[in-house]
């Protein structure tokens, strides 16, 4: 047994040495001078252009959403085909197509949904930014026969072929678009994702009366002339349901320093009583919410 042991020792000392000895070869022998000219390195192609959308794009988009849309409701009974639902609406706009479909059934002719036809100069705001899981798109237009604008927001899902209606509302008599930063191609230059949640938190716990004596941890506050603080006296009566979870915030930064945000709030999928759709501006250095554009869906 001793034997053993002794030789099966050495075979491993040997192999170890084995392992990690070095040999020295002689240096090889310079080359002759080549006479041939030394060649140029290939020039470098220039760098894709990363960005995904343009301007025109959305205006394509925009047009061709809504020739879609007008040929659609053409059918009284459109709400009832999920495949329709989905290829045009996304978020709020799902919820707002439940509840149309609530007021064929109960004979609401007058709510029924009405053709869109834009008319006059559009103002689109796309951002250079896109987030990872798709693209948005905001676009400003007068419905033909309104007297006022309406803000159109569209989002398309990460490898979806098109463009969704993801929220809409008319912007607020007297009230005026805030100037956004734009860059010499026209791209406007995306707000801060944080503040666009925290912003249509406050709205979510303002209409759920959470956050009716003081504002909430991370200090916006509506204004004291904001229109939801009257509207809420007047649709929270019987007509209101608690809101359940807001939409995404899509939102540009502003001349003033401040941003501009678009965003709505949803009730429970099960129960959807209504849809609140604003656009919203919070001023540079300022903290307070101002209503821009609103609309009550129900």
């Amino acid at each position: 047994m001793r034997k053993v042991a002794i030789i099966a020792a050495l075979a491993t000392a040997t192999l170890s040495g084995c392992a990690v000895l070095e040999t020295k070869s002689a240096p090889p022998e310079p080359s002759p001078p080549s006479s041939a000219a030394p060649t140029a390195p290939p020039p470098q192609s220039a760098q894709p252009d990363t960005r995904r959308l343009t301007v025109a794009d959305a205006a394509k988009a925009a047009e061709s959403w809504i020739t879609t849309h007008n040929t659609t409701i053409k059918d009284r009974d459109w709400w009832d085909d999920p495949a329709l639902i989905d290829e045009l609406f996304w978020a709020a706009t799902r919820h707002e197509a439940i509840l149309d479909r609530g007021h064929v059934e109960d004979g609401k002719k007058h709510k029924a949904r009405k053709p869109i036809r834009l008319t006059g100069g559009q103002t689109y705001y796309v951002p250079r930014e896109q987030p990872p899981d798709g693209e948005w798109f905001i676009v400003q237009a007068r419905y033909r026969g309104q007297d006022r604008d309406h803000l159109l927001a569209f989002w398309r899902p990460a490898r979806s072929p098109s463009f969704k209606l993801a929220s809409k509302t008319p912007v607020h008599y007297g009230e005026l678009m805030p100037k956004p930063v734009v860059d010499a191609e026209g791209y406007v230059t995306a707000a801060p994702a944080l503040t666009g949640m925290a912003v249509s938190q406050e709205y979510r716990k303002f209409w759920n009366e959470e956050s009716r004596k003081k504002a909430a941890g991370n200090g916006y506050r509506l204004a004291k002339d904001n229109y939801s603080r009257e509207a809420y006296a007047v649709v929270s009566k019987g007509l209101y349901a608690a809101f359940d979870s807001t939409t995404q915030e899509y939102g540009f930064r502003t001349e003033d320093g401040g941003s501009f945000f678009m965003f709505s709030l949803l009730n429970k999928p099960k129960y959807i009583f209504q849809v609140l759709t604003v656009g919203v501006a919070v001023k540079g250095g300022g903290k307070a919410i101002y209503e821009i554009a609103g609309d009550w869906y129900a």
